[in-house]
Order: structure tokens, then C-alpha cells, then sequence
């Protein structure tokens, strides 16, 4: 017996944070590699694409060992729309462990300032 998948689409989860001084995006890329993976931000849109590649063989002899395969594999490309308080020059992106993480800076201008009192 031989079941697959055909309709799922590779779209890596995320989480979205924000702090004081900036905006941090970590994304589950297991199994992908880090020269897989890109990252740039254009006209306040930070873009995120790679590929997850299959470990395994599709060929018709391979298939025959197989009896369940629910992991995703393949391209994608995920898209957001950036605050206009990010500051696009600083940002920063990590892959460790599986987990892609992407820094976001605020500008010096959106960062809360305390003011004295005189």
C-alpha cells in the first residue's frame, strides 16, 4: 500500500513578535538547509523563500518501500507587509537549529523616549 498527499502546499509555520524596539518573525524550516533559504525586504515587504527537499527518492522502486508519507516537502515563498516604523537597514536573519529568526528593528524616531520633567 502506497498513500500520499497531493494537495498540501509547504507553508512553513510562523511566529510574528513585537517589543519595544523592534519586530522579530521565527519560522520552522526542519530539514532545509541555510543556503536554501533567502531573505530581503523591498518596498515595506520583508519576502522569506527556499525549499525543503525530500531525503528520500521518488522513483518507482523507492515508492514501493514507502507506506505513509505525511511530511511536506518542496518550495515556498511567504510574504509580509512590514510596519512603517521598521527600520529595513538593520534588519538581521539567524538559522540555527531548524528555526529561522529575522530581526526587525524599529527606527530611532518610533522608539518610545522618556522625557524628564523640569
Amino acid at each position: 500500500m502506497y498513500l500520499e498527499f497531493y494537495s498540501q502546499v509547504y507553508a512553513p509555520p510562523v511566529e510574528i513578535e513585537e517589543s519595544k524596539n523592534g519586530y522579530r518573525i521565527s519560522m520552522e524550516l526542519p530539514g532545509s538547509l541555510r543556503d536554501d533559504i533567502k531573505v530581503w525586504a523591498e518596498q515595506g515587504i520583508l519576502t522569506i523563500t527556499g525549499e525543503k527537499k525530500a531525503p528520500f527518492s521518488d522513483s518507482e522502486e523507492e515508492k514501493g518501500s514507502r507506506l505513509m508519507a505525511e511530511r511536506v516537502f518542496g518550495k515556498f515563498s511567504r510574504s509580509f507587509q512590514l510596519p512603517e516604523d521598521a527600520d529595513t537597514s538593520r534588519i538581521e536573519a539567524n538559522f540555527d537549529n531548524g528555526i529561522l529568526t529575522v530581526e526587525i528593528p524599529k527606527s530611532e524616531k518610533a522608539k518610545p523616549k522618556d522625557i524628564s520633567i523640569n
